[in-house]
């Protein structure tokens, strides 16, 4: 057993894939040492920088400032960072991991939602600071902002780096850049991720709002379907949390609970029992129905 708070940081497998498929001395612990070491880093310096620009146009008065004649550039810029800003907490609200390649359940990895914290503040950091020149520019920090801004990029790119090698153990079907892993094995199409019982794993789980939106989730079996006739063996068996036994269970568990209320509601129920896939269903149905609505209509 290894150190307990660095191995609830980075959650490692001692066999899994990572500690198969890298040569270097970090094993298992590669994607949290380089997303730790190399991204969390870079991004607090640039962090750092603009928080010093901003602090340097708000208080030190004995720099020379400036005006620009234009705000475009900068408009331009705020709209870049602000995506910046909002891929990382994206990511974070939706459980979306770029390094989950063994099916690691519980959700982000400590040492991931740590790294996208940072790279959120970084990047909201320079939306403020570009935010503020728009007012006042000073030039004097300004190629430290630069390099800062370098810095954070070739951490994106070593993180690239580190990914592409891998690439084959992700989702080929997975809308979102196959940062949502459903495979711990490379495997063709004919072959499913397997529990020890031999059951097959239902990818629903696992997939992210682009792949449940779309049902991309299921392009696998439909492209198998395509190739053969599917028999029984090619359908993935429910998964525990999916089953009736199992959402009656919790929804008689939360009714049972509701009912002591001075006045129960049953909406609140659901939502206690499922969560959101109950409101999740009921905006994909509005949806479909406005679909079919509009398809009607211009058929008509």
């Amino acid at each position: 057993m290894g150190f307990e708070p660095l191995v609830w940081y980075c959650r490692p497998v001692a066999n899994g894939v990572w500690a198969k498929v890298v040569e270097n001395a970090f094993g298992a612990y590669t994607p949290c040492a380089t997303d730790t070491l190399v991204v969390s880093i870079s991004n607090l310096v640039l962090m750092g920088l603009c928080l010093y620009q901003i602090w340097l146009t708000k208080k030190d008065f004995t720099v020379q400032r400036f005006r620009l004649r234009s705000n475009y550039y900068n408009y331009m810029l705020v709209l870049l960072a602000a995506y910046c800003t909002a891929e990382p907490l994206f990511r974070l609200v939706m459980g979306i991991s770029a390094l989950n390649l063994d099916g690691q359940t519980g959700g982000l990895a400590p040492f991931e939602m740590v790294s996208l914290i940072i790279e959120a503040f970084a990047w909201c950091s320079m939306v403020v600071m570009l935010g503020v020149e728009t007012k006042v520019y000073i030039s004097k920090f300004r190629w430290y902002i630069g390099f800062g801004v370098i810095y954070a990029l070739v951490g994106d790119i070593v993180m690239l780096s580190l990914i592409l090698p891998v690439k084959e153990f992700y989702s080929r079907m997975d809308p979102y850049l196959g940062y949502t892993p459903i495979r711990t094995e490379s495997v063709d199409d004919t072959e499913y991720e397997e529990l020890p019982g031999g059951e097959q794993i239902c990818p629903e789980k696992n997939a992210n709002i682009f792949s449940k939106t779309t049902f991309a989730w299921m392009n696998q079996l439909m492209h198998l379907g395509f190739k053969r006739p599917l028999t029984e063996k090619d359908i993935w068996k429910l998964d525990t949390w999916d089953r009736t036994e199992t959402l009656n269970s919790k929804f008689q568990q939360c009714w049972a609970e509701e009912s002591r209320r001075s006045k129960p509601w049953l909406l609140r129920a659901l939502n206690c029992s499922l969560g959101g896939r109950f409101w999740w269903g009921g905006v994909w149905k509005v949806m479909s129905s406005l679909n079919n609505c509009f398809i009607r209509t211009s058929v008509i």
